[in-house]
């Protein structure tokens, strides 16, 4: 019975693109003219038409995203996310810390290969000690796109113009500094 099953499941692989064959060119010599549906396609709208909608659509994206990163820089500095009085910021002013290669890592700070919302969650539990976000949840991803964006190249000093200052050694706190240090 199930060598019969087989036999004609790859019969019916093998004959269905020509029956769907035949349909599409039957459908070719359609007698009654145009496509009644065309008008609706999107595809078939002017180019005018498009590129305006294009820009609408681009337009908001660039709204949605600011209001994104607003919120998220609002999460990052909330001390009251977890219940030791710290925040995202207080580890990771400016960025400190943050590095620029892809997701997943290796994170030596938990000891394992991490996406970004586990290392997220991760610093939500540990050093702040409060509750994690929801994988899916608004906080997540603005927390997340607000991260990657402040991460540094590696290797990058924190600030590009430290090495290139002619009164760093004249400057009694110039070497206290953290930023001014490669």
């Amino acid at each position: 019975m199930y060598q019969n099953w087989k036999k004609m499941f790859i019969v019916m692989l093998l004959v269905l693109p020509l029956i769907m064959l035949k349909e599409v060119q039957a459908g070719e010599k359609n007698p009654c003219g145009k496509n009644p549906c065309a008008a609706k396609n999107p595809c078939a709208m002017k180019p005018k038409t498009i590129r305006k909608t294009a820009v609408a659509d681009n337009a908001k994206l660039m709204e949605m995203g600011a209001k994104l990163m607003e919120m998220g820089k609002k999460l990052w500095n909330d001390t009251k996310l977890g219940t030791s009085g710290t925040a995202c910021a207080t580890c990771h002013a400016e960025g400190k810390g943050l590095k620029k290669a892809p997701f997943p890592k290796y994170i030596k700070m938990a000891n394992d290969i991490l996406t970004l919302d586990q290392m997220i969650n991760f610093c939500m539990k540990n050093p702040m000690k409060g509750k994690p976000l929801a994988w899916n949840s608004l906080e997540m991803t603005a927390l997340a796109a607000y991260a990657q964006s402040h991460a540094k190249e590696e290797g990058a000093p924190a600030n590009p113009c430290a090495g290139k200052n002619p009164c760093m050694m004249k400057n009694p706190c110039g070497m206290k500094n953290p930023c001014g240090k490669k």
